[in-house]
Protein backbone atom coordinates (compact mmCIF):
# COMPACT_ATOMS: atom_id res chain seq x y z
CA UNK A 1 0.00 0.00 0.00
CA UNK A 2 2.71 2.48 0.98
CA UNK A 3 4.84 1.63 -2.08
CA UNK A 4 1.88 2.13 -4.42
CA UNK A 5 1.10 5.47 -2.82
CA UNK A 6 4.76 6.50 -3.12
CA UNK A 7 4.85 5.53 -6.82
CA UNK A 8 1.63 7.44 -7.54
CA UNK A 9 2.85 10.51 -5.64
CA UNK A 10 6.20 10.42 -7.46
CA UNK A 11 4.45 10.10 -10.84
CA UNK A 12 2.20 13.06 -9.99
CA UNK A 13 5.18 15.24 -9.00
CA UNK A 14 7.08 14.28 -12.16
CA UNK A 15 4.04 15.03 -14.33
CA UNK A 16 3.44 18.36 -12.60
CA UNK A 17 7.06 19.46 -12.93
CA UNK A 18 7.32 18.38 -16.56
CA UNK A 19 4.18 20.35 -17.48
CA UNK A 20 4.94 23.43 -15.35
CA UNK A 21 6.79 25.27 -18.10
CA UNK A 22 4.04 24.64 -20.60
CA UNK A 23 1.34 25.71 -18.16
CA UNK A 24 2.94 28.74 -16.51
CA UNK A 25 5.60 29.82 -19.02
CA UNK A 26 5.33 32.54 -21.66
CA UNK A 27 3.34 31.66 -24.74
CA UNK A 28 5.31 32.02 -28.01
CA UNK A 29 3.99 34.38 -30.66
CA UNK A 30 4.82 33.31 -34.19
CA UNK A 31 4.92 36.30 -36.48
CA UNK A 32 5.97 36.55 -40.11
CA UNK A 33 8.62 34.07 -41.12
CA UNK A 34 9.33 32.72 -37.63
CA UNK A 35 8.40 29.22 -38.78
CA UNK A 36 11.10 29.21 -41.45
CA UNK A 37 14.40 27.48 -40.66
CA UNK A 38 17.02 29.72 -39.07
CA UNK A 39 14.68 32.73 -39.34
CA UNK A 40 16.88 34.28 -42.02
CA UNK A 41 14.09 35.52 -44.20
CA UNK A 42 15.52 33.55 -47.12
CA UNK A 43 13.25 31.06 -48.81
CA UNK A 44 14.71 27.59 -48.21
CA UNK A 45 16.07 25.94 -51.35
CA UNK A 46 15.86 22.42 -49.93
CA UNK A 47 14.31 20.75 -46.89
CA UNK A 48 16.09 21.39 -43.61
CA UNK A 49 15.60 17.77 -42.55
CA UNK A 50 17.76 15.82 -44.94
CA UNK A 51 19.46 12.49 -44.58
CA UNK A 52 23.20 12.41 -44.08
CA UNK A 53 25.25 10.39 -46.51
CA UNK A 54 26.74 7.09 -45.38
CA UNK A 55 30.37 8.22 -45.93
CA UNK A 56 29.84 10.92 -43.32
CA UNK A 57 28.96 8.33 -40.69
CA UNK A 58 31.90 6.16 -41.72
CA UNK A 59 34.20 9.16 -41.36
CA UNK A 60 32.70 10.01 -37.95
CA UNK A 61 33.12 6.45 -36.66
CA UNK A 62 36.74 6.36 -37.81
CA UNK A 63 37.34 9.67 -36.07
CA UNK A 64 35.93 8.31 -32.82
CA UNK A 65 38.02 5.13 -33.12
CA UNK A 66 41.25 7.06 -33.65
CA UNK A 67 40.33 9.57 -30.96
CA UNK A 68 39.83 6.79 -28.40
CA UNK A 69 43.09 5.15 -29.51
CA UNK A 70 44.97 8.37 -28.98
CA UNK A 71 43.30 8.87 -25.58
CA UNK A 72 45.15 5.73 -24.46
CA UNK A 73 48.40 7.56 -25.17
CA UNK A 74 47.68 10.40 -22.75
CA UNK A 75 48.67 8.62 -19.50
CA UNK A 76 51.81 7.30 -21.19
CA UNK A 77 52.73 10.78 -22.42
CA UNK A 78 52.16 12.34 -19.01
CA UNK A 79 54.39 9.74 -17.28
CA UNK A 80 57.10 9.48 -19.93
CA UNK A 81 59.93 10.01 -17.42
CA UNK A 82 58.99 6.88 -15.46
CA UNK A 83 58.49 4.60 -18.49
CA UNK A 84 60.87 1.66 -18.72
CA UNK A 85 61.89 -0.29 -21.84
CA UNK A 86 59.07 -2.91 -21.92
CA UNK A 87 56.44 -0.21 -21.53
CA UNK A 88 58.12 1.88 -24.23
CA UNK A 89 58.13 -1.10 -26.60
CA UNK A 90 54.48 -1.85 -25.86
CA UNK A 91 53.39 1.70 -26.52
CA UNK A 92 55.57 1.87 -29.63
CA UNK A 93 53.85 -1.26 -30.92
CA UNK A 94 50.47 0.35 -30.15
CA UNK A 95 51.43 3.53 -32.03
CA UNK A 96 52.69 1.42 -34.95
CA UNK A 97 49.37 -0.45 -35.02
CA UNK A 98 47.41 2.82 -35.02
CA UNK A 99 49.65 4.17 -37.81
CA UNK A 100 49.14 0.96 -39.79
CA UNK A 101 45.36 1.25 -39.36
CA UNK A 102 45.47 4.87 -40.48
CA UNK A 103 47.54 3.99 -43.55
CA UNK A 104 45.20 1.10 -44.38
CA UNK A 105 42.04 3.22 -44.12
CA UNK A 106 43.69 6.04 -46.06
CA UNK A 107 44.70 3.63 -48.83
CA UNK A 108 41.18 2.18 -49.01
CA UNK A 109 39.74 5.70 -49.30
CA UNK A 110 37.69 5.42 -46.10
CA UNK A 111 38.83 8.85 -44.92
CA UNK A 112 37.41 10.68 -47.93
CA UNK A 113 34.00 12.19 -47.33
CA UNK A 114 32.39 12.08 -50.75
Amino acid sequence: MAIGLDVMLTAAVVLALSCAGWLFGPKPRHEGDAEMPYETGEVPIEPAVDRMAVPYYRFAVLFVVFDVDLAFLLPWALNRRSVDLPQMLTMSAFVALVAFMLAYFWRKGALECR
